[in-house]
């Protein structure tokens, strides 16, 4: 008779470990909703713009549903500082790669990175490689299509609690009660923590180390017509998308810097409550508040479309959005309010800020001979919002080891459960995680397949 495996939530990686372990386990999949639905309201943030109408999402495929999964690889000092020994990991990377793009899309991918790193990398500058499938992929339906076996039995509802051998799954007003011999915490950067902390009697606790990329948008520049920064802002491809962001690391912190297509050098579109406007809209499209925010700024409006169409790429002007790096802290994270919503604390601190400023210098001055014009954002003025790459949550929870054995994985005082979603990541440099989560959940699935 086959062990059992629950794995709770169906997103990035829930997906796909729930599907590599489907041939060798009984596998259950616990999900939070049949609809597909962006999360708003299960967390509060009273200390800056939480970043949930697109990126966060319930419903088979979670967040994927909604939102391209942007693919960049950690670099060996992320991996290190993210606990991870670099050694090990190229060949999960290169199936996490596989599972998104074949070999032949892989390879014109790689060849505009190598023209990027050719035209910038000469100076202070590191390009930061992003790739974006033309394709957006749900990942239940991608990975059930990539691995199709034996049935994964789906149950809705809320999971409220792991216990030593079972998961505890409310339902409307029933409380089930999953029976399982390996426990698989998947629920996302923000539901994981919670969860964990409640299965261990921590409802009123403090869950430290949470980290994020903060992202703002920080001037606008005139480029001049034979600039070089032109041709490594976007390279679009058949199968996807390859962005190239500027990056420059400050008293130990990154900052990537990415250039956006702007209309001209008015700082309105950028610094207004709109700026991100068309993309909240895209999962709320009939909120009358973000509808009256869009009317209020059509000169954002008029960017946006300059960015989703692609056509801006080749232009004259661009913002400066920055993506930054921060440091887990024992004072940044989520605050448990026993049956209520948990608080996150993600603010930037004024390090943190001060390394991002020097890095925006840093690139200013390097390319200061392609700038015809810069406008520049007041530093105090720069408003912040995360990136949802929600991380560094469960640290409190693991018994992390550097080789990314299954103890790696494994949640202290509740055995045999396991954690692998954003929250394991100690680290993530200024890199979207989704790339390095698929390729850890590759790595856990084979550690539990050696246990069938």
């Amino acid at each position: 008779m086959k062990k059992r495996v629950v794995v709770i939530g169906a997103g990035l990686c829930g997906s796909l470990v729930a599907t590599l372990l489907r041939n060798d386990f009984e596998v259950t999949l616990v999900e939070q909703s049949k609809k597909q639905k962006p999360l708003f309201d299960d967390v509060d943030c009273p200390t800056g713009d939480l970043n949930t109408s697109i990126n966060r999402g319930e419903g088979l495929g979670g967040t994927t549903n909604y939102w391209h999964n942007a693919l960049i690889e950690l670099d060996d000092n992320d991996l290190v500082k993210a606990g991870i020994e670099p050694k090990g990991m190229r060949p999960y990377y290169d199936k996490a790669w596989s599972f998104f793009l074949n070999a032949s899309d892989l390879a014109e991918c790689n060849k505009a990175w190598e023209a990027n790193k050719a035209s910038v990398e000469h100076g202070g500058a590191t390009v930061a490689h992003m790739v974006l499938p033309q394709t957006r992929h749900n990942l239940w339906k991608l990975a059930n299509q990539k691995y199709p076996g034996d049935q994964i039995v789906v149950v809705y509802g809320h999971a409220e609690k792991i216990t030593d051998g079972a998961v505890e799954v409310k339902d409307g007003k029933r409380t089930l009660r999953i029976e399982a011999d390996y426990v698989i915490a998947s629920a996302g950067g923000l539901a994981t923590p919670v969860l964990l902390a409640r299965s261990l009697g921590q409802e009123t606790g403090f869950v430290p180390g949470y980290h994020d990329h903060p992202m703002a948008y920080v001037a606008k520049i005139k480029l001049k017509p034979e600039s070089r920064l032109k041709q490594v802002s976007c390279t679009t491809l058949l199968s996807a998308e390859v962005r190239a962001g500027l990056t420059y690391e400050t008293a130990g912190l990154k900052t990537a810097v990415y250039l956006r297509p702007a209309a001209d050098m008015r700082l309105g579109s950028i610094t207004g409550p709109a700026r991100y406007i068309l993309s909240d809209l895209r999962n709320d499209p009939f909120s009358p508040k973000k509808i009256m925010m869009l009317l209020g700024n059509l000169e954002a409006v008029r960017e946006a479309i300059l960015f989703k169409t692609r056509l801006g790429f080749r232009g004259t002007y661009f913002s400066l959005l920055i993506l930054g790096e921060q440091t887990p802290l024992q004072t940044r994270g989520i605050q448990m309010k026993g049956a209520g919503k948990p608080l996150l604390n993600w603010e930037v601190t004024p390090a943190e800020l001060r390394s991002y400023e020097q890095s925006v210098d840093k690139f200013l001055a390097e390319f200061a001979d392609d700038i015809l014009e810069s406008k520049i954002v007041p530093h105090g003025t720069w408003a912040f919002r995360n990136a949802a790459h929600h991380s560094g949550t469960a640290n409190q929870f693991v018994e992390h080891t550097t080789d990314t054995t299954p103890a790696f994985f494994a949640v202290k005082g509740i055995p045999n459960a396991y954690v692998i979603d954003g929250s394991i990541l100690r680290a993530a440099g200024i890199a979207n995680s989704g790339l390095t989560l698929v390729a850890l959940g590759y790595k856990l699935a084979e550690h539990l397949r050696a246990l069938a």
